[in-house]
């Protein structure tokens, strides 16, 4: 059967709708954010001397919404900002005390999700779903 028969770019929004809402919904309620500022906390967490630039290409963003969510997180002093010491034209990111903390405090929000996957998927389904997924990302960016 077919992709289109199958309907799969509508299944695959809705799912990644459903997972996105939930996600937010929990960290909104534990940290008081987002599942994509998670991903920035996350990025700048695992790397050194990391810009706005940084961040957008690790996570498949524009730079202005980058810019918007770290407004946002040196707004809710989980991130600062300063010059770099090698570039002055680039800004470093670095995570605040709090927002290490806060970063600690997500985990459970993302255990629940996948909790729920591995109650619908076994571990072969997970696996080969991985796979799809991974391939499929691939083969459009």
């Amino acid at each position: 059967m077919s992709a289109s028969k199958q309907r799969l770019y509508w299944r695959l929004q809705l799912a990644a709708h459903f997972l996105q809402k939930r996600a937010d919904r929990e960290l909104k309620r534990k940290a008081n954010i987002t599942t994509a500022q998670t991903g920035v906390l996350a990025v700048i967490a695992n790397g050194s001397e990391v810009t706005q630039k940084d961040i957008a290409t690790a996570l498949g963003l524009n730079e202005s919404a980058v810019t918007a969510m770290v407004r946002r997180l040196i707004a809710l002093d989980y991130v600062t900002r300063q010059r770099s010491e090698v570039d002055q034209r680039s800004r470093l990111l670095t995570l605040t005390d709090l927002g290490k903390e806060v970063q600690q405090n997500v985990r459970p929000p993302f255990k629940k999700i996948n909790d729920k996957i591995e109650d619908v998927l076994d571990d072969d389904e997970i696996d080969k779903l991985a796979d799809y997924l991974t391939r499929l990302t691939r083969s459009f960016e």
